[in-house]
This record gives C-alpha cells, structure tokens and sequence, in this order.
C-alpha cells in the first residue's frame, strides 16, 4: 500500500468507519429499548445509555481481538506508572476547567445562533430518567461504559492508526476533530473537540488506553455523574470549579515533563522488550 493510500485509510476511511459503527451502534440501542419499553422509549434515558455500551464495548473488545490476531495494530494497555495516574486524573481535573471557562466564553458571545444553540444544548443535558433505576442506568452508562467504548474507538483504534504514520500532532488534531463531530450538537461539538486534544496527549504520552480510559470516566463522573446523584452546594461546587481550573496549569507542567521523557521511557521499554523476547527465544533453542 503506497503511503498516500494509508494516509487515506488511516485519516479518512477508518475513523468514517468507526463513526459509522458508533451510530450503528447507538441506533440498535434505541431500536432495542423501544421494543422493551414502547412508544415512551426515549423518556427511558438510563437504559438506551446503559445497551448502548454494553453493545459497544462488546463489539469493540470482539474487533480488537480480531486486529491482534491478525496483527493489524492493537492499542497499548498496561497497569501504567504513578505518574500516568496522576496525569490521567489531572487531564481529568483539567478538561472540567476548559469546560467551565469554555461555558463562560460562550455564555458571553454577543451571537444569536450561539445562544440558541446553547439553549437547545441545556434542554438536552436536562435528565430524561423516570425512575431512579433509570437514573442509576444512566450514571452507569455515561460515566463507566461509555467512556470505555468512546476511548477504544477514538483513541484505541482511530488514533491509534494514525500515529503508525508517525505524525502524531496531526494525529491528536484530527482524531479530536472526529471525536468533537461524532457529539453532534453545536455547542457540545466544541468542549468535546478540545477534551480530545487533551486526551489525545495523554494517549501520546503514555501509551496506554487505560489511562485515557480512566481520564474519560473521571470526567463524566466528576462532570455530570455526581450532579444527578447528589445535590451539590453551591458552595461546594464552587471549590470543585476551582480546583478544576487550578489543575489546567498542572496539566501544562505534567505535559511538558511527560514529553521530555517520552523518548527515554519508551527506549527502556523496547530494550526490556528485547532482553525478554531474547530470553524466552533462548529457552527455546
């Protein structure tokens, strides 16, 4: 395959693929629920969340097992160091602070289309729940599957194709650009775009789709999950949005420290994979 026919595949063919397959996926959630529950399907929240990833991660975990026997390139998961723990919950803390300061700015944009844009995006976020097994469904859905089957997808598969073209900024812009699209809605479009920037430099720096998976989940737990399960003061929530921003300056620091490691980290690391592959081959001679 010439190198303009995998830039092709890898930045075009691949992620409409996997989008496709998020939609397909979301749309067997909905047909799904409304053959359980009827024409009152959608006011069922929690539970077209909860099929959603249930069906998606299953799918997902299926082609990856697929691509690893078949050797087409698998995303890195490992326990991860200390370090890519605290960097993944600090991208966590941080993307919250570029979300309230992104809220903040639009807010504040003097432009019709905007406002009702972000008129339409609050009716949205309003919980449609219509019972609290409903509402437990979908904190279990946004905040745990969702994020595992939206990081394989985005990161663990499209990202992960594009940095084998060893261009990683394009990839973390573009991979960003689909995973802001895929959200849909105007003003979501946006926070989501610049939440896969960031979450495309943990990717990059670490290696590991736990993290990312990690930082995901932490989120939309710390983002919506415990505001439909608990009332939040406002004094309490207005700690949470300072630390949020406070952490977007760590975020920076970490970032810098982590890519002025990269490349001796993961030289370690191919030479540990080396002696090991070394190892076992003279076990077997």
């Amino acid at each position: 395959m010439s190198y303009r026919s995998r830039v092709a595949f890898r930045f075009f063919l691949e992620p409409l693929i996997c989008v496709i397959a998020y939609f397909v996926i979301i749309f067997f959630s909905l047909q799904t629920v409304a053959l359980l529950e009827g024409e009152d399907y959608l006011d069922h929240e929690g539970l077209i969340y909860l099929i959603e990833g249930v069906i998606g991660v299953t799918v997902c975990i299926i082609w990856w097992l697929i691509r690893k026997k078949y050797v087409l390139g698998t995303p890195t998961i490992a326990a991860g160091k200390p370090v890519d723990w605290t960097y993944a919950v600090v991208s966590a803390l941080a993307m919250l602070g570029v979300a309230v300061l992104y809220f903040f700015i639009v807010k504040n944009l003097p432009v019709s289309a905007v406002q009702k844009s972000l008129e339409n995006y609050s009716e949205m976020m309003q919980s449609k729940s219509t019972s609290n097994a409903d509402l437990y469904m979908s904190v279990i859905g946004t905040c745990i599957f969702v994020p595992v089957l939206e990081e394989i997808l985005f990161r663990g598969f499209i990202m992960q194709g594009m940095l084998e073209l060893k261009k990683p900024l394009l990839a973390i812009f573009a991979s960003s650009l689909y995973f802001g699209g895929m959200h849909g809605q105007p003003i979501q479009i946006g926070y989501a775009f610049l939440a896969g920037l960031m979450l495309g430099a943990l990717y990059y720096l670490t290696r590991n789709l736990i993290m990312v998976i990690v930082a995901h989940m932490v989120f939309n737990i710390m983002g919506s999950g415990i505001y439909m399960l608990f009332d939040i003061s406002e004094k309490a929530d207005n700690i949470l949005t300072g630390i949020e921003i406070a952490a977007i300056v760590f975020f920076g620091v970490i970032t810098v420290y982590m890519a002025l490691k990269r490349k001796e980290r993961f030289a370690e690391v191919k030479e540990e994979t080396a002696d090991i592959n070394k190892m076992l081959s003279g076990r077997h001679t």
